[in-house]
């Protein structure tokens, strides 16, 4: 699959606007999306969210030295947290679940979160591997507490559109990548991977409007034009 998250993921995984947030409680999206929103009665672990893309978060401090992020990602996300290998300080999903009761917007553990819930339900085979067999949050309660609490972040809204995409809720990616190259209009990475998403609606004019942004941009993955050249020759 190439629709693939944008720098904010790292190099580890190359490969609203409401009074609040982007979608209230009466937005017809986020009921569709969340039928379930236990996780917002999870509490947060050290008293109040951060903000992955605030500089406090990574700020050095009596309490956290070498920054907040740096802490939690050195005991709670490791490389075999992060490719769902074995958690680090319980069983999955435990540390990916202590860093989004940290930093509830961190684009990576929201990415793995949603990796976990798949592979959980189509995965036989890791299924079996895990201690812990059934899944108490939903990926899509997750996501939608990111966006509520620290709202109108475009790469937040890129994380969740690759989680609609993997699902095949294309319909649901496309809105949520709107919502994103509306608040970031130079956003490359979302500009690419609507592209993608109009490419599986067969919506070949919008798909092209977008991969003409993002390749006049320089970006490098040939994905999206070779899903178009496909597309016009059907």
């Amino acid at each position: 699959m190439d629709f693939l998250p944008g720098k904010t993921l790292g190099c580890s995984l190359l490969l609203t606007i409401a009074f609040f947030s982007f979608f209230s409680a009466a937005d017809p999206l986020a009921e569709k999306l969340v039928v379930d929103r236990s996780c917002f009665d999870l509490q947060w672990r050290r008293h109040k969210p951060f903000d992955y893309y605030h500089p406090e978060t990574r700020e050095n401090t009596a309490t956290y030295r070498g920054g907040l992020l740096y802490l939690v990602e050195s005991r709670h996300f490791d490389d075999d947290v992060r490719n769902l290998v074995k958690g680090s300080t319980s069983v999955l999903p435990g540390d990916i679940l202590f860093v989004l009761n940290s930093i509830p917007n961190h684009p990576a553990a929201l990415d793995s979160y949603s990796r976990y819930e798949y592979e959980l339900k189509h995965s036989e085979i890791f299924r079996k591997k895990q201690a812990k067999q059934d899944l108490t949050y939903q990926a899509d309660c997750f996501f939608l507490r990111a966006n509520q609490v620290f709202p109108n972040n475009a790469e937040t809204l890129l994380v969740w559109a690759i989680h609609q995409f993997r699902n095949n809720r294309f319909n649901a990616a496309q809105q949520i990548l709107e919502r994103a190259v509306a608040i970031a209009p130079t956003y490359v990475e979302a500009h690419y991977n609507l592209g993608l998403v109009y490419a599986e609606l067969n919506n070949v004019e919008a798909a092209q409007k977008h991969a003409t942004i993002a390749y006049d941009a320089g970006y490098p993955l040939m994905g999206l034009k070779n899903k178009i050249a496909k597309l016009k020759k059907q």
